[in-house]
């Protein structure tokens, strides 16, 4: 009977310590700097642009974000003219006919675990979806994009999800069990992960993310005497009850 009570104990100590969900609204950052390189932040995560735009479109290189107010946060990269969807988080451009791959890089000043992000305007060949890619950075150190091209990405990256029709103005959950400080979502890019969709028509604003803290107790193992304690109490009560009854 102890061993169950001691085991009891243990879970209990353990799920106390499980993180929380925070969500992101991107109408609320501040944005720092203009032109391309600058960035939006605001409680705890910073966000910056960036796409394979240097000479040969190999290369990536960063780009100017901007929020559109009512449809989220858009991309314009160094390709690109103002039109739609030039201005948005896309695979599109508009300029020289080649596939420049959009991504927002998230920053977190802790590790987190990205439950899913919210899209604001979206289209893929005319319909009110796009085609989503999700990363996570793998790394101890802090990642490097500028000068990068997408397979470097991969190879020092975790693809987390690769999303057929993200619809407009709705939350798109992941599945991710995943923990890092960045995170990149972008139109989707078969670098990370060839899944048959269409490529070079998606597009999309992004609106706010969604994210878990990590989920491992505050010490990695609960202290020997607390376990003892709470089982100790938990076997008092059991031993009370017992008494009442007889």
């Amino acid at each position: 009977m102890f061993k169950q009570i001691l085991l009891v104990a243990s879970c209990a100590v353990s799920l106390s310590a499980f993180g929380s969900t925070q969500t992101w609204d991107f109408s609320t950052f501040t944005e720092n700097g203009s032109g391309d390189g600058n960035t939006y932040s605001g409680n705890g995560l910073t966000l910056s642009g960036w796409s394979n735009t240097d000479s040969r479109d190999q290369y990536i290189e960063s780009g100017e974000l901007d929020y559109a107010s009512g449809y989220g946060l858009t991309l314009q990269n160094r390709d690109e003219g103002g039109s739609a969807p030039d201005h948005a988080i896309d695979s599109y451009n508009n300029k020289d006919w080649k596939k420049d791959y959009d991504m927002v890089l998230l920053s977190f000043d802790e590790a987190v675990n990205l439950a899913g992000f919210s899209l604001g305007w979206a289209k893929e060949s005319g319909n009110n979806e796009a085609d989503v890619t999700v990363l996570a950075y793998s790394g101890n150190d802090t990642p490097t994009l500028a000068g990068s091209n997408w397979g470097d990405v991969a190879s020092a990256w975790s693809t987390e999800a690769q999303i057929d029709d993200a619809n407009a103005y709705a939350y798109q959950s992941i599945s991710s069990s995943a923990s890092s400080k960045y995170w990149l979502i972008g139109a989707y890019n078969p670098i990370f992960g060839n899944m048959g969709h269409s490529i070079g028509n998606d597009a999309f604003k992004l609106a706010g993310v969604k994210a878990n803290s990590p989920q491992v107790p505050v010490t990695s193992v609960p202290e020997p005497g607390t376990v003892l304690m709470f089982a100790a109490g938990l076997f008092g009560i059991a031993l009370r009850s017992r008494k009442r009854q007889a």
